[in-house]
C-alpha cells in the first residue's frame, strides 16, 4: 500500500510535560468532526487513562488543516494536569501505544508517555487487555466513541485493537542518556 502525506487529514495536536520531558499527543479527524471534537476526545480519553500515568502538565494545543503545512494554537478546554505524581526523568520515556486499523486497512495509534507500570506483571508481555485493565477499558470506549475521530491517516474510522502495548521509547531513552 502506497503511503499517504502526513497532511491527508486535520490534525489536532496536545503539547504536554511529563517526569522533565515534553511530548505530543496527536489524533486525526476527518471532516465531519471539529478541532473541539478532537480536544473533547482527547480530555476524556486521558480522563479515562489518569490512575496509569504520571502527572503531565498541558502545555497547549494546535491543529493543521488537512492538506495545510503549519499548526495554529488551540484553547485547550480541559484540565491543566493529568495523572498523579512525579516519576523519574528515565520514566519519560515509558509510554502505553494504542493500535488499531482502518477499514481501508490503514495503520493508526494514540500514544501518551509516561506512563507508570512498564510491563503487563500478569502476563508479562509488556501488553494490557481490555480486560485486565480498567483504564485501558475506558480509554479504548473513549477511542471507539468518537464520531469522526480519531480516524487514520485515510480518514476512515477506526476498528481498535483491545489492548495497550506498553515499552520504553528508545529516542526518548537514547535522549535521556
Amino acid at each position: 500500500m502506497a503511503p499517504l502525506p502526513s497532511n491527508s487529514t486535520a490534525v489536532v495536536y496536545l503539547d504536554y510535560s511529563v517526569d522533565g520531558e515534553n511530548h505530543t499527543l496527536q489524533m486525526r479527524r476527518n471532516e465531519t468532526a471539529s478541532n473541539d471534537d478532537v480536544m473533547a476526545v482527547m480530555d476524556a480519553f486521558l480522563l479515562a487513562i489518569s490512575t496509569q500515568i504520571d502527572q503531565i502538565t498541558i502545555i497547549g494545543a494546535r491543529a493543521r488543516d488537512a492538506g495545510g503545512s503549519v499548526t495554529y494554537p488551540l484553547t485547550w478546554p480541559g484540565d491543566p494536569t493529568y495523572g498523579s505524581g512525579t516519576g523519574f526523568h528515565y520514566q519519560s520515556a515509558n509510554y502505553a501505544d494504542f493500535v488499531g486499523r482502518s477499514i481501508g486497512g490503514r495503520r493508526a495509534r494514540v500514544a501518551v508517555f509516561g506512563w507508570k507500570v512498564q510491563a503487563d506483571v500478569t502476563n508479562e508481555d509488556y501488553r494490557l487487555t481490555a480486560t485486565e485493565n480498567a483504564s485501558v477499558a475506558a480509554a479504548l470506549a473513549v477511542l471507539e466513541a468518537g464520531s469522526g475521530t480519531p480516524v487514520a491517516i485515510d480518514g476512515d474510522p477506526v476498528n481498535w485493537q483491545q489492548y495497550a502495548n506498553l515499552g520504553v521509547n528508545a529516542y526518548w531513552r537514547n535522549h535521556i542518556r
